[in-house]
Protein backbone atom coordinates (compact mmCIF):
# COMPACT_ATOMS: atom_id res chain seq x y z
CA UNK A 1 0.00 0.00 0.00
CA UNK A 2 2.80 2.44 0.90
CA UNK A 3 4.70 1.60 -2.31
CA UNK A 4 1.63 2.48 -4.36
CA UNK A 5 1.40 5.82 -2.58
CA UNK A 6 5.06 6.50 -3.32
CA UNK A 7 4.57 5.71 -7.01
CA UNK A 8 1.50 7.92 -7.12
CA UNK A 9 3.56 10.79 -5.73
CA UNK A 10 6.21 10.19 -8.41
CA UNK A 11 3.83 10.01 -11.39
CA UNK A 12 3.67 13.79 -12.08
CA UNK A 13 7.46 13.97 -12.33
CA UNK A 14 7.57 10.98 -14.69
CA UNK A 15 5.11 12.73 -17.01
CA UNK A 16 7.14 15.95 -16.96
CA UNK A 17 10.36 14.03 -17.64
CA UNK A 18 9.03 12.96 -21.04
CA UNK A 19 9.44 16.49 -22.35
CA UNK A 20 11.98 18.07 -19.99
CA UNK A 21 15.56 18.25 -21.26
CA UNK A 22 18.80 19.87 -20.15
CA UNK A 23 18.35 22.35 -17.34
CA UNK A 24 14.63 21.58 -17.06
CA UNK A 25 15.44 17.93 -16.42
CA UNK A 26 17.95 18.93 -13.71
CA UNK A 27 15.36 21.14 -12.01
CA UNK A 28 12.89 18.27 -12.20
CA UNK A 29 15.37 16.10 -10.26
CA UNK A 30 15.62 18.69 -7.48
CA UNK A 31 11.84 19.01 -7.27
CA UNK A 32 11.25 15.25 -7.11
CA UNK A 33 13.87 14.65 -4.41
CA UNK A 34 12.35 17.36 -2.20
CA UNK A 35 8.67 16.47 -2.77
CA UNK A 36 6.83 15.17 0.33
CA UNK A 37 5.72 11.55 0.15
CA UNK A 38 7.99 10.73 -2.79
CA UNK A 39 10.46 8.04 -1.67
CA UNK A 40 11.08 5.91 -4.82
CA UNK A 41 12.93 7.20 -7.85
CA UNK A 42 13.99 4.32 -10.11
CA UNK A 43 11.14 4.93 -12.60
CA UNK A 44 12.21 8.55 -12.94
CA UNK A 45 15.86 7.54 -13.18
CA UNK A 46 15.09 5.28 -16.16
CA UNK A 47 13.51 8.06 -18.24
CA UNK A 48 15.62 8.84 -21.36
CA UNK A 49 15.81 12.58 -20.71
CA UNK A 50 17.03 11.94 -17.16
CA UNK A 51 19.57 9.40 -18.41
CA UNK A 52 20.83 12.05 -20.82
CA UNK A 53 21.95 14.19 -17.86
CA UNK A 54 24.82 11.75 -17.27
CA UNK A 55 26.37 12.80 -20.60
CA UNK A 56 27.07 16.42 -19.55
CA UNK A 57 29.36 17.71 -16.80
CA UNK A 58 26.73 19.90 -15.20
CA UNK A 59 23.90 17.43 -15.62
CA UNK A 60 25.96 14.55 -14.24
CA UNK A 61 25.85 16.05 -10.73
CA UNK A 62 22.05 15.93 -10.75
CA UNK A 63 22.01 12.46 -12.18
CA UNK A 64 24.34 11.20 -9.41
CA UNK A 65 22.26 12.99 -6.78
CA UNK A 66 19.14 11.20 -8.01
CA UNK A 67 21.00 7.87 -7.79
CA UNK A 68 21.89 8.59 -4.14
CA UNK A 69 18.24 9.25 -3.33
CA UNK A 70 17.28 6.06 -5.15
CA UNK A 71 19.94 3.64 -3.87
CA UNK A 72 22.27 5.41 -1.43
CA UNK A 73 22.18 7.07 1.97
CA UNK A 74 23.31 10.22 3.73
CA UNK A 75 26.93 9.05 4.04
CA UNK A 76 27.26 8.84 0.25
CA UNK A 77 26.21 12.45 -0.12
CA UNK A 78 28.42 13.66 2.73
CA UNK A 79 31.49 11.97 1.24
CA UNK A 80 30.87 13.49 -2.23
CA UNK A 81 29.18 16.76 -1.33
CA UNK A 82 31.65 18.90 -3.32
CA UNK A 83 30.74 17.07 -6.54
CA UNK A 84 26.99 17.24 -5.95
CA UNK A 85 24.42 20.04 -5.91
CA UNK A 86 23.78 21.69 -2.52
CA UNK A 87 20.76 20.39 -0.66
CA UNK A 88 18.05 22.22 1.20
CA UNK A 89 16.78 21.26 4.65
CA UNK A 90 13.89 19.31 3.10
CA UNK A 91 16.33 17.39 0.90
CA UNK A 92 18.55 16.52 3.85
CA UNK A 93 15.59 15.50 6.01
CA UNK A 94 14.28 13.11 3.35
CA UNK A 95 17.73 11.67 2.67
CA UNK A 96 18.22 10.98 6.38
CA UNK A 97 14.80 9.31 6.53
CA UNK A 98 15.81 7.02 3.67
CA UNK A 99 19.14 6.40 5.41
CA UNK A 100 17.28 4.94 8.41
CA UNK A 101 15.95 2.19 6.10
CA UNK A 102 19.45 1.38 4.85
CA UNK A 103 20.99 1.35 8.33
CA UNK A 104 18.18 -0.85 9.67
CA UNK A 105 19.03 -3.52 7.10
CA UNK A 106 22.67 -3.55 8.23
CA UNK A 107 21.97 -4.74 11.77
CA UNK A 108 20.81 -3.50 15.18
CA UNK A 109 24.30 -2.34 16.12
CA UNK A 110 23.77 0.62 13.78
CA UNK A 111 20.54 1.69 15.49
CA UNK A 112 21.83 2.92 18.82
CA UNK A 113 21.33 6.58 19.58
CA UNK A 114 25.06 7.20 19.70
CA UNK A 115 25.75 5.52 16.36
CA UNK A 116 22.85 7.19 14.56
CA UNK A 117 23.68 10.68 15.80
CA UNK A 118 27.24 10.28 14.60
CA UNK A 119 26.33 8.70 11.25
CA UNK A 120 23.54 11.14 10.36
CA UNK A 121 25.19 14.26 11.79
CA UNK A 122 22.42 14.89 14.29
CA UNK A 123 23.18 17.30 17.09
CA UNK A 124 20.91 15.89 19.80
CA UNK A 125 18.83 12.93 20.89
CA UNK A 126 15.70 15.01 20.38
CA UNK A 127 16.62 15.59 16.72
CA UNK A 128 17.16 11.83 16.26
CA UNK A 129 13.84 10.97 17.85
CA UNK A 130 12.01 13.57 15.74
CA UNK A 131 13.58 12.14 12.60
CA UNK A 132 12.60 8.59 13.57
CA UNK A 133 9.03 9.58 14.41
CA UNK A 134 8.65 11.35 11.06
CA UNK A 135 9.91 8.20 9.27
CA UNK A 136 7.40 6.09 11.19
CA UNK A 137 4.52 8.39 10.22
CA UNK A 138 5.70 8.32 6.59
CA UNK A 139 5.38 4.48 6.71
CA UNK A 140 9.08 4.06 6.09
CA UNK A 141 9.62 2.21 9.38
CA UNK A 142 7.71 0.09 11.85
CA UNK A 143 9.75 0.80 14.96
CA UNK A 144 9.79 1.75 18.63
CA UNK A 145 12.00 4.16 20.52
CA UNK A 146 13.68 2.48 23.47
CA UNK A 147 14.78 5.52 25.44
CA UNK A 148 15.98 3.44 28.39
CA UNK A 149 18.36 1.38 26.23
CA UNK A 150 18.99 4.40 23.95
CA UNK A 151 18.27 2.59 20.72
CA UNK A 152 15.64 2.13 18.01
CA UNK A 153 13.92 -1.25 17.70
CA UNK A 154 12.89 -1.73 14.06
CA UNK A 155 10.35 -4.42 13.17
CA UNK A 156 10.11 -3.78 9.41
CA UNK A 157 10.88 -1.18 6.78
CA UNK A 158 9.57 -0.03 3.43
CA UNK A 159 11.33 -1.21 0.30
CA UNK A 160 13.82 0.94 -1.54
CA UNK A 161 14.97 0.94 -5.13
CA UNK A 162 17.53 -1.72 -6.04
CA UNK A 163 20.79 -0.69 -7.66
CA UNK A 164 21.81 -2.69 -10.76
CA UNK A 165 25.03 -3.86 -9.07
CA UNK A 166 23.00 -5.28 -6.18
CA UNK A 167 20.96 -7.60 -8.39
CA UNK A 168 23.52 -10.49 -8.48
CA UNK A 169 23.75 -10.48 -4.69
CA UNK A 170 19.97 -10.54 -4.43
CA UNK A 171 19.79 -13.46 -6.85
CA UNK A 172 22.36 -15.37 -4.79
CA UNK A 173 20.43 -14.68 -1.60
CA UNK A 174 17.20 -15.87 -3.17
CA UNK A 175 18.87 -19.04 -4.45
CA UNK A 176 20.18 -19.83 -0.98
CA UNK A 177 16.72 -19.25 0.41
CA UNK A 178 15.23 -21.59 -2.21
CA UNK A 179 17.73 -24.32 -1.30
CA UNK A 180 16.89 -23.97 2.36
CA UNK A 181 13.19 -24.20 1.54
CA UNK A 182 13.81 -27.36 -0.50
CA UNK A 183 15.74 -28.90 2.40
CA UNK A 184 12.93 -28.08 4.79
CA UNK A 185 10.34 -29.52 2.39
CA UNK A 186 12.44 -32.67 2.03
CA UNK A 187 12.55 -33.10 5.80
CA UNK A 188 8.80 -32.56 6.03
CA UNK A 189 8.15 -35.13 3.28
CA UNK A 190 10.35 -37.67 5.06
CA UNK A 191 8.49 -37.12 8.32
CA UNK A 192 5.16 -37.54 6.51
CA UNK A 193 6.35 -40.82 4.98
CA UNK A 194 7.56 -42.02 8.38
CA UNK A 195 4.19 -41.25 9.95
CA UNK A 196 2.41 -43.05 7.11
CA UNK A 197 4.60 -46.13 7.55
CA UNK A 198 3.87 -46.20 11.28
CA UNK A 199 0.14 -45.83 10.62
CA UNK A 200 0.19 -48.73 8.13
CA UNK A 201 2.10 -50.94 10.59
CA UNK A 202 -0.38 -50.15 13.37
CA UNK A 203 -3.30 -50.87 11.05
CA UNK A 204 -1.84 -54.24 10.09
CA UNK A 205 -1.25 -55.13 13.75
CA UNK A 206 -4.82 -54.16 14.63
CA UNK A 207 -6.23 -56.22 11.73
CA UNK A 208 -4.15 -59.24 12.74
CA UNK A 209 -5.37 -58.91 16.33
CA UNK A 210 -8.99 -58.82 15.14
CA UNK A 211 -8.43 -61.94 13.02
CA UNK A 212 -6.91 -63.80 15.97
CA UNK A 213 -9.82 -62.82 18.20
CA UNK A 214 -12.35 -63.90 15.56
CA UNK A 215 -10.65 -67.29 15.10
CA UNK A 216 -10.58 -67.85 18.86
CA UNK A 217 -14.29 -67.06 19.11
CA UNK A 218 -15.07 -69.57 16.36
CA UNK A 219 -13.02 -72.26 18.14
CA UNK A 220 -14.83 -71.63 21.43
CA UNK A 221 -18.23 -71.82 19.72
CA UNK A 222 -17.37 -75.06 17.94
CA UNK A 223 -16.14 -76.62 21.21
CA UNK A 224 -19.37 -75.63 22.95
CA UNK A 225 -21.46 -77.18 20.19
CA UNK A 226 -19.43 -80.43 20.07
CA UNK A 227 -19.42 -81.01 23.87
CA UNK A 228 -23.20 -80.73 24.46
CA UNK A 229 -24.51 -84.20 23.36
CA UNK A 230 -27.84 -85.84 24.24
CA UNK A 231 -28.39 -88.04 27.33
CA UNK A 232 -28.57 -91.80 27.44
CA UNK A 233 -31.27 -93.47 25.43
CA UNK A 234 -34.38 -94.72 27.13
CA UNK A 235 -35.11 -98.37 27.85
CA UNK A 236 -37.43 -100.54 25.96
CA UNK A 237 -40.40 -99.35 27.97
CA UNK A 238 -41.89 -99.93 31.38
CA UNK A 239 -42.26 -103.52 32.43
CA UNK A 240 -39.81 -104.82 29.82
CA UNK A 241 -36.39 -105.91 30.97
CA UNK A 242 -33.52 -106.22 28.57
CA UNK A 243 -30.36 -108.16 28.63
CA UNK A 244 -28.35 -105.03 29.60
CA UNK A 245 -29.24 -102.86 32.62
CA UNK A 246 -30.52 -99.32 32.12
CA UNK A 247 -31.99 -100.02 28.71
CA UNK A 248 -28.60 -99.80 27.04
CA UNK A 249 -28.33 -101.68 23.81
CA UNK A 250 -25.33 -103.84 24.57
CA UNK A 251 -24.19 -106.23 21.93
CA UNK A 252 -24.80 -109.92 22.47
CA UNK A 253 -27.67 -112.31 22.84
CA UNK A 254 -30.44 -111.61 25.30
CA UNK A 255 -33.85 -112.88 26.22
CA UNK A 256 -36.77 -110.63 26.92
CA UNK A 257 -39.56 -111.85 29.20
CA UNK A 258 -42.75 -110.31 30.42
CA UNK A 259 -42.78 -109.36 34.09
CA UNK A 260 -45.08 -111.13 36.52
CA UNK A 261 -47.33 -108.11 37.01
CA UNK A 262 -47.90 -107.70 33.33
CA UNK A 263 -48.39 -111.43 32.93
CA UNK A 264 -51.10 -111.54 35.58
CA UNK A 265 -52.73 -108.51 34.03
CA UNK A 266 -52.82 -110.19 30.71
CA UNK A 267 -54.30 -113.32 32.23
CA UNK A 268 -56.89 -111.33 34.11
CA UNK A 269 -57.97 -109.54 31.01
CA UNK A 270 -58.27 -112.70 29.06
CA UNK A 271 -55.30 -112.02 26.93
CA UNK A 272 -53.40 -115.09 28.01
CA UNK A 273 -54.27 -118.26 29.76
CA UNK A 274 -52.21 -120.00 32.39
CA UNK A 275 -50.57 -122.11 29.81
CA UNK A 276 -49.79 -119.17 27.59
CA UNK A 277 -46.18 -118.10 27.36
CA UNK A 278 -44.20 -115.79 25.14
CA UNK A 279 -40.55 -116.34 24.64
CA UNK A 280 -38.42 -114.11 22.44
CA UNK A 281 -34.99 -115.16 21.36
CA UNK A 282 -32.99 -112.27 20.06
CA UNK A 283 -29.81 -112.33 18.14
CA UNK A 284 -26.94 -109.89 18.60
CA UNK A 285 -27.77 -106.16 18.39
CA UNK A 286 -26.43 -104.53 15.31
CA UNK A 287 -25.74 -100.94 14.39
CA UNK A 288 -25.14 -99.27 17.78
CA UNK A 289 -24.99 -95.56 16.88
CA UNK A 290 -25.28 -92.02 18.20
CA UNK A 291 -22.65 -91.50 20.88
CA UNK A 292 -24.10 -90.02 24.07
CA UNK A 293 -27.64 -91.22 23.26
CA UNK A 294 -29.15 -94.50 24.41
CA UNK A 295 -27.88 -97.58 22.66
CA UNK A 296 -30.32 -98.72 20.12
CA UNK A 297 -30.41 -100.08 16.67
CA UNK A 298 -31.83 -102.78 14.67
CA UNK A 299 -31.60 -106.33 15.86
CA UNK A 300 -32.32 -109.52 14.10
CA UNK A 301 -34.33 -111.92 16.15
CA UNK A 302 -36.46 -114.91 15.90
CA UNK A 303 -39.57 -114.77 17.91
CA UNK A 304 -41.62 -117.78 18.84
CA UNK A 305 -45.00 -117.22 20.35
CA UNK A 306 -47.81 -119.59 21.20
CA UNK A 307 -50.45 -116.97 20.76
CA UNK A 308 -50.77 -113.79 18.80
CA UNK A 309 -48.76 -110.90 20.21
CA UNK A 310 -51.40 -108.45 19.12
CA UNK A 311 -53.92 -109.62 21.66
CA UNK A 312 -51.24 -110.01 24.32
CA UNK A 313 -50.00 -106.44 24.05
CA UNK A 314 -53.57 -105.22 24.08
CA UNK A 315 -54.06 -107.04 27.35
CA UNK A 316 -50.96 -105.46 28.85
CA UNK A 317 -52.11 -101.98 27.99
CA UNK A 318 -55.59 -102.69 29.29
CA UNK A 319 -54.24 -104.07 32.55
CA UNK A 320 -52.08 -100.98 33.13
CA UNK A 321 -54.97 -98.64 32.59
CA UNK A 322 -57.04 -100.69 35.05
CA UNK A 323 -54.36 -100.40 37.76
CA UNK A 324 -54.19 -96.63 37.28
Amino acid sequence: MADEQYLTSLQPFILLAKSATGRAAADLVMQATAAPGCFVFSELLEMPNIQALANTDDGKKYFNLLKIFAYGWYGDYRDNAKNLPPLSASHLHKLKQLSLITLSSQGPQNLTYTSLKRTLDLSSTRALEDLTISAIYAHLLVAKLDTKAARIEVSSTAGRDVAPEEVPDMIGTLKNWCRQCEDVLGDIDEQVRSVQREAIAKKRAADEYERVVARRKEIVKSEEKGGGGGGGGGGMGPGIATGAPGGGGAAGKGKRVISEGDESAMRGSGGWGEDDEMEIDEGPFDGVTSAGSGAGGANTSKRRTRKSLGSGLGGILGGRQGRR
